[in-house]
């Protein structure tokens, strides 16, 4: 019941009854009573709470107004008095409805003894009183349920909001306003609890302006410039996190709010990100693995069909090239100084080979000790160098493993990729063959005669 229904029925009360007094109560046991926990109180202002043993000849009698004994009154009560108790009356409502807890104290004075007199001995007058109190007093104690209730409720989702891992950020539908949880307070650097929209707005912009990827989040947030109604999911990396940011209007209409989620995925992306190295890389050189190269060899093929280009005849002429090397005698040295000596020499190849190679060409581990590279805009003598460079910054020095001395060579086969029409396979096909021809003619070679 609101304060303005309470105060009405307090004046009722005391016009009614001419008490000096009048305490709504709540029963906690069969004979013992509390004053209501209601905001404000019925009509008592005392902050210390009391409560009283009903007598007991009282405790089964409801729906009748009952006159006590001053004395039977709680000395708590009797102590903050300003006036002398003259009459007591009680009223129990136990029988007023199912949520009914307790009952009312009437409390006279001496200059009201006569009137309270009169009361007791009118049972015309008490019927008529109980009568009005009856329903007042049931929504009284339903309102003041329905209060705490309300109270408990907002109180558990207080507690919700604050202690989910996620950022939580509810903007009210009248866009004043926002409100703001422990995570998101801290991701924006704002208080948390209610913001003004304005101060929101200002901190979800800063922290996107400090987003490794605030570019494309720039773009991203236009729908929202565009339609209210808009949802949006976003990755946001901040401060070396990830967070996945949802926002969606609340039950899909802006007019009611709208919600944004942060969610902290950085261990969920980065996992992701090994997983798809581990699946495209080869574990020991950190190079492009056979499956990989292909996908991305393949997509560069058929870029490169789309575009408009000079003749493939012409030695200018930019197209692609496949090389493929392996090293010479690899087998010996496993033989000779082990297989982690082995791939130790592995893993130096491979790093020489990234350091002669341009930017865009493409170096992958293609099995055992052979490797294969794509050259993209190359011709034949641009490829033919770069296939020399690799070959000399092979052998320029050895590769020292602990106390060994290994010196490597390799042998490179080279194709040119013939027309538009050829095809990815046929094209390392050809380099291959010209690497067997390396090989067969005494190794630590380039070889692209077959064409």
């Amino acid at each position: 019941m609101h304060a303005n229904s309470l105060a009405a029925f307090l004046e009722l009360a005391r016009q009614l009854s001419q008490a000096s007094l009048v305490i709504g109560l709540q029963q906690r046991a069969v004979d013992q009573v509390v004053p209501l926990r209601s905001e404000p109180p019925l009509s008592w202002q005392r902050s210390t709470a009391w409560s009283w043993r009903i007598p007991k000849e009282l405790s089964n009698e409801a729906g009748a107004l009952q006159f006590l004994c001053p004395a039977d009154l709680p000395s708590m009560l009797t102590a903050g008095l300003t006036f002398t108790v003259a009459k007591v009356a009680y009223l129990n409502c136990l029988d007023f409805g199912e949520r009914a807890e307790g009952g009312v104290l009437f409390v006279w004075d001496a200059s009201q003894a006569p009137k309270a007199a009169t009361l007791s001995s009118n049972p015309l007058s008490q019927q008529h009183l109980i009568g009005l109190l009856r329903p007042i007093y049931a929504r009284l104690l339903d309102a003041r349920h329905l209060a705490e209730e309300t109270i408990e409720s907002g109180a558990k989702f207080h507690d919700i909001f604050n202690s989910v891992p996620q950022g939580v950020v509810v903007v009210s539908g009248l866009g004043q306003h926002a409100q703001v949880n422990q995570v998101a307070s801290g991701l924006l650097n704002i208080s948390a609890g209610y913001v003004p929209l304005n101060t929101l707005a200002q901190a979800m912009r800063a922290a996107r302006m400090r987003c490794d990827n605030a570019a494309d989040l720039e773009s991203v947030y236009q729908a929202l410039q565009h339609s209210l109604n808009a949802q949006v999911t976003a990755n946001w990396e901040l401060d070396e996190c990830i967070w996945r940011v949802d926002t969606h209007p609340v039950l899909n209409d802006a007019h009611n709010g709208r919600v944004w989620l942060f969610q902290d995925v950085t261990a969920q992306i980065r996992l992701e990100r090994m997983l798809r190295r581990e699946a495209s890389h080869d574990p020991l050189t950190g190079l492009l693995n056979r499956r990989a190269f292909f996908d991305l060899a393949q997509a560069h093929y058929q870029a490169q069909n789309s575009q408009d280009k000079v003749a493939f005849d012409s030695d200018t002429s930019q197209d692609l090239a496949v090389l493929m090397f392996d090293i010479d005698y690899f087998k010996k040295i496993n033989d000779r100084f082990g297989h982690p000596v082995g791939d130790k020499v592995l893993r130096e190849v491979a790093r020489r080979s990234q350091a002669q190679l341009r930017e865009g060409d493409v170096l992958a581990r293609y099995g055992g000790e052979e490797f294969i590279v794509l050259l993209r805009q190359a011709n034949q003598a641009s490829s033919r160098a770069v296939a020399e460079r690799l070959r000399l910054a092979m052998q320029s020095q050895p590769v020292r493993v602990g106390g060994k001395v290994i010196q490597i060579h390799i042998s490179v086969g080279l194709a040119l990729r013939r027309n538009k029409k050829e095809m990815l396979a046929s094209t390392i096909e050809r380099a291959d063959k010209n690497l067997y021809l390396a090989k067969r003619e005494g190794r630590n070679r380039v070889v692209d005669t077959i064409d």
